[in-house]
């Protein structure tokens, strides 16, 4: 006999893992669909998700959890992992813990463990007065007072017009 082992991983439970084995003999290792069709073994699985993750398992889950494992027992693998959304069971109930407290205690006011932050260092804009106004016209510069000793530079010769130097 071969042990098997189911671990279904609950994402919204923290990844919470619930661990599963069956023992499978050897038509039942060669043929586990046969021993998945029983009902007495689905509820079994099924019983066991629900009571050790406190969540419903639907017959779809049931189904896709089912199948996944078969196809991984034929496989050959010991052990299958399962991950799925499984919504909590509303119908389990749900314990609370109540203790009897005296009406006359009075509890202190929290107060702030951090003191607030204050800045360090103050940003002071600079007062510029020297600045004139970008879209003026009276920032354009009269044609008479251009320098005419400066000259634009002309760009270098290009060597791709040289058609007398070779290509490569």
């Amino acid at each position: 006999m071969s042990e098997y082992t189911l671990v279904v991983r609950i994402t919204q439970a923290g990844n919470r893992e619930i661990n599963y084995s069956i023992e499978l003999s050897g038509l039942d290792e060669n043929y586990p669909d046969d021993y998945f069709r029983h009902e007495k073994n689905r509820l079994a699985i099924s019983q066991a998700i629900e009571q050790q993750s406190a969540r419903k398992v639907t017959s779809a889950n049931l189904k896709s959890i089912i199948s996944t494992w078969i196809l991984d027992i034929k496989s050959g693998l010991h052990r299958t992992v399962v991950t799925l959304d499984l919504p909590p069971d509303i119908s389990s109930p749900i314990q609370t813990i109540t203790t009897q407290a005296s009406s006359n205690i009075t509890l202190p006011a929290k107060q702030p463990t951090r003191q607030p932050l204050t800045p360090a260092t103050v940003v002071q804009t600079a007062n510029n007065t020297t600045v004139q106004p970008v879209n003026s016209t009276s920032s354009i510069p009269n044609p008479s007072s251009v320098n005419n000793s400066e000259k634009p530079k002309e760009p270098p010769p290009d060597v791709r017009a040289d058609t007398n130097k070779a290509d490569f």
